[in-house]
């Protein structure tokens, strides 16, 4: 007669947003950045590529969810806006 094992169940672990990275891969997807966020942004005008690294990437997703939204970004402009954002990570951490 054959013994049956109990294996232990395995609870998956929870995780915490820590925060998130954008990255830009091309001269236009920073240009594309740097345009909605000083059109339609809120907090301050006159970002350039330096100060670009600093902002939340957040913020940066919803200027640029406003710019597809506007008349001033063409077609080809709205396709590299959602690459810019499908693009974005989640950076995670597991709770011990």
């Amino acid at each position: 007669m054959a013994k049956v094992l109990k294996f232990p169940k395995k609870e998956p672990t929870p995780t915490v947003i820590q925060g998130y990275r954008m990255s830009f891969y091309t001269d236009e997807e920073i240009e594309l950045a740097l345009l909605c966020v000083n059109t339609f942004g809120f907090k301050q005008i006159g970002y350039t590529r330096k100060t670009l690294k600093q902002l939340d990437p957040l913020y940066i997703k919803d200027c640029l969810i406003r710019g597809y939204n506007s008349d001033l970004v063409s077609a080809l402009g709205r396709k590299l806006i959602n690459k810019i954002i499908d693009g974005i990570e989640k950076i995670e951490v597991k709770v011990k």
